[in-house]
């Protein structure tokens, strides 16, 4: 049994990590635009395929495949009335989703005219009148967008690293298979 457990634990300490194989989804929102990839933890992009947006209803938004990269993009009408889950679907049995909230969605950008500052003075007849400064609510969309495309990248390193499987987490489980073993041959040893 020794000689067992000596070789079982040479052979885990040779054997490098085992890659996984998990689909994992990531996308963004700019605006009424979806844009994202599908990636496998362990490296590598899900090519050339399927993926399906539909809102809380299930009703469909959009569809199509994935490029080279992974990545798909795509663009809605207006701003959805519920959330919006993209699946992703190899047909080889690896399916992921995700989910982005409806309060997501919105404006992303200030008409042309609301940004420039009101003249001084006197107004020729043929000049438009100066737009109104924008609200409180658009204000607010603007920044939402803002914070968006600076918060869009670390989400992504967040979900890449919370994908990747960590040398504790093998070292654990090699532990658990050893004290699982042992307790196997204590009452085995008990037992004659």
């Amino acid at each position: 049994m020794k000689r067992f457990l000596l070789s079982l634990a040479l052979l885990l300490a040779v054997l490098g990590p085992a890659e996984a194989h998990k689909l994992k989804v990531f996308a963004a929102v700019e605006g009424n635009s979806i844009h994202g990839y599908a990636f496998f933890i362990g490296g590598g992009r899900a090519e050339n395929t399927s993926y399906l947006a539909r809102d809380a209803d299930g009703a469909q938004l959009a569809d199509g495949l994935t490029d080279d990269n992974g990545a798909f993009a795509f663009d809605l009408s207006k701003p959805p009335a519920s959330d919006v889950t993209i699946t992703v679907d190899t047909h080889e049995g690896h399916i992921a989703s995700a989910t982005l909230a409806a309060s997501r969605f919105g404006v992303t950008t200030l008409p042309a005219a609301a940004s420039m500052p009101a003249t001084k003075g006197p107004q020729p007849e043929t000049a438009p009148a100066p737009a109104a400064a924008p609200g409180n609510a658009e204000i607010a969309a603007l920044v939402d967008a803002a914070v968006q495309r600076q918060v869009e990248p670390l989400m992504e390193q967040i979900d890449q690293m919370d994908s990747r499987l960590r040398l504790t987490d093998v070292v654990s489980g090699v532990f658990l298979i050893l004290g699982l073993a042992g307790m196997a041959s204590w009452a085995l040893g008990r037992r004659k």
